[in-house]
């Protein structure tokens, strides 16, 4: 018979094997680019190094769900927050050139906090404020980014 514990287990392990496939898979594209050096960083120093992160991250997963014995209740797919999450990565891959940085930034923010039921309109649109100053004050002072503060579709 199956218990909770199995099914937990079960599903810490698919999702650390899929944390390390997509490790791998990013490390494996990664390669193709330049590297660089740690002081003059290529193209391809941080998808490495996120791959690498990502890949022990689920070898810790996977190690700590082998060793799991806990009651878990099965819960429905959180097909909202999917469904915004997914929407989110969309509007940013379509929108991110037209709208620019920080209003990209923020109506994906938005979105993805609004995946969440313990946020509410107003906690998603204070998110979604903070993460688009953070974004400018890294991406674009610090970086100093190409994709432009605020897009074409501002001017």
């Amino acid at each position: 018979m199956q218990t909770s514990a199995d099914i937990r287990s079960r599903r810490d392990l698919f999702a650390a094997a899929i944390f390390v496939t997509v490790a791998l898979a990013f490390a494996l594209e990664a390669w193709t680019y330049p590297m660089g050096t740690a002081l003059r960083m290529g193209p391809g120093f941080i998808p490495l190094l996120l791959a690498i992160l990502l890949a022990i991250l689920g070898l810790v997963i996977g190690i700590t769900s082998l060793r799991k014995h806990e009651r878990v209740e099965r819960t429905p797919i959180p097909w909202k927050g999917i469904a915004l999450v997914s929407l989110a990565l969309v509007v940013f891959g379509e929108f991110g050139a037209a709208l620019g940085l920080v209003p990209v930034v923020f109506v994906g923010t938005a979105i993805v906090a609004l995946a969440s039921a313990r946020n509410t309109p107003v906690s998603a649109l204070a998110i979604a404020g903070a993460m688009s100053l953070l974004c400018w004050v890294v991406f674009k002072i610090g970086l100093g980014i190409t994709l432009p503060t605020f897009g074409p579709l501002f001017y």
